[in-house]
């Protein structure tokens, strides 16, 4: 009877580890890191109530209630400076490329990716 407990404790153990990194694995499948991912998602969430105004093709005029920024997604700038400045689409620069129906991919530094930060964290670990 102790060893049936036992195999059952062990089960649901083995259930739980799979469970939790099945999860975490999802988490996994994205473009960005999940440092950058997580800021992309809020800078989106913050885009959905910006209205945009296309200007050219790569200028747009996008409009808050208070504020209104230019942005060129030719030259990945934004008159609030945060597009440049992190290299990652600020929310008005999301609203740019959704009024375009374009993917945000392109416009992301290279270092932010899965990829590259896999490769960075590989080679900074010093040897013990």
């Amino acid at each position: 009877m102790p060893i049936v407990e036992l195999l059952e404790y062990v089960r649901t153990l083995l259930e739980r580890w799979t469970k939790e990194r099945l999860l975490k694995a999802k988490g996994t499948f994205t473009y960005l890191g999940i440092k950058f991912n997580k800021e992309l998602d809020d800078n989106r969430t913050l885009s959905h109530k910006l209205r945009v105004r296309t200007s050219t093709d790569y200028i747009h005029i996008v409009l808050d209630d208070v504020r209104r920024c230019i942005v060129c997604l030719e030259n990945k700038r934004c008159i609030c400076g945060q597009f440049q400045l992190d290299e990652l689409p600020c929310p008005y620069a999301l609203a740019a490329l959704r009024h375009r129906d374009e993917s945000f991919e392109q416009y992301c530094s290279p270092y932010y990716t899965r990829r590259t930060s896999c490769v960075l964290m590989k080679y900074s670990k010093s040897p013990a």
